[in-house]
């Protein structure tokens, strides 16, 4: 476990804030030039990290199923059509949202097009961060390593559930913070209520994480429909040592923009995100 010794933060702290639900934000001019972490563990971030992890070669989310299918028209047969309602795949859709789907052999090499019923959103509403990663339980170390190295206050996004809160989603925000202070110096990060909150969700579930998305509302839906085995894979913790970032609508990992001079990051770079 990486510790980071306080001396490299000097006199600068470290502000972590927490929104429960995508809808708790008026519009994307609320997160303008901030630093927002998306989660959505059930399941689109789960997904959408699989995806880069097997080789996509990047994601473009939607605000709606008919831009999707526009942009997945005017992209060629390199595209895909992803996402779901309801958690089930959406008709005329290539793939759904369950992990599985998103195996090497499908997406290596192919753009997806992306919408989902909560997901989506909290991405369109971080258009215009400073800088967007996706967050899930199975890239957590990756992103909780690239705040430290930033040292910039940030804001954690929930998806959450139809505009309310979800406990997938804030148990994983939660061990965000707590990877943060352990790792961190721990008086140099302020928490708000929120993140917080967030934090001590975390310790009473931490010890048994399946057993949490088994007891959450969606993952109760999403067993009753037949994907139970995508809990198992969304509890996962740090099985990819990938940071995935939003930037000019698409997704893909750092060291892909890093690689591309035309989509570079500010603030985001290879020493960065070591």
């Amino acid at each position: 476990m990486e510790v980071y010794n306080q001396n490299l933060f000097g006199d600068k702290t470290i502000k972590v804030s927490l929104y429960f639900a995508h809808d708790y934000l008026d519009s994307e001019l609320d997160l303008k030039d901030k630093n927002v972490v998306v989660v959505d563990v059930l399941r689109t971030s789960t997904t959408m990290i699989t995806g880069l992890a097997n080789g996509a070669k990047e994601i473009i989310p939607t605000d709606s199923i008919a831009s999707a299918g526009m942009i997945g028209r005017n992209s060629g047969s390199q595209a895909l059509l992803c996402g779901e309602r309801n958690a089930k795949m959406i008709e005329g859709f290539n793939l759904g949202n369950s992990i599985k789907e998103y195996s090497e052999e499908n997406v290596k090499g192919k753009i997806l097009v992306f919408n989902s019923t909560n997901g989506t959103p909290s991405l369109m509403k971080a258009k215009f961060s400073r800088n967007c990663v996706v967050l899930g339980f199975v890239n957590i170390s990756r992103v909780a390593k690239y705040f430290l190295e930033l040292k910039e206050d940030f804001i954690i996004m929930c998806a959450g559930r139809n505009g309310a809160f979800s406990l997938e989603d804030t148990v994983c925000a939660g061990m965000l913070v707590s990877l943060m202070l352990t790792r961190g110096a721990h008086n140099k990060i302020v928490l708000t209520d929120s993140s917080l909150g967030a934090s001590k969700l975390y310790s009473s579930y931490k010890k048994d994480l399946l057993k949490m998305l088994q007891e959450s509302e969606h993952g109760i839906f999403l067993t009753s429909i037949g994907f139970e085995d995508d809990l198992n894979e969304c509890g996962k913790v740090d099985v990819y040592n990938l940071l995935p970032v939003l930037k000019n609508g698409v997704i893909k990992s750092v060291e892909a923009f890093a690689a591309d001079p035309k989509l570079t990051m500010k603030k985001i770079t290879q020493k960065n995100a070591g």
